[in-house]
């Protein structure tokens, strides 16, 4: 699933220094200028920038999720079937 350009940002200056702290929580790694990221659930808890090729974006629930949690929540369902 590719992401919406609504609710993806660039890196700028200001977002660098406020994001770099923690890093993108998906893959570890620093943020860097003129980067794509996007706002995501993942196993963290709410809404936190990652880069945008570690999101999907569901149309369903019109949100991204970190690739991996992504996949994990549609396991769950086959399980309990």
């Amino acid at each position: 699933m590719e992401s919406k350009g609504k609710l993806r940002i660039l890196i700028d200056l200001e977002k660098l220094n406020t994001l770099n702290r923690e890093g993108c929580l998906a893959c570890g790694h620093k943020f860097t200028l003129g980067e794509e990221v996007v706002l995501a659930r993942g196993k963290w808890e709410g809404f936190k920038y990652i880069h945008e090729n570690e999101a999907v974006f569901d149309e369903k629930t019109n949100e991204h999720y970190e690739k991996r949690y992504y996949a994990t929540m549609k396991e769950v369902p086959a399980e309990q079937g």
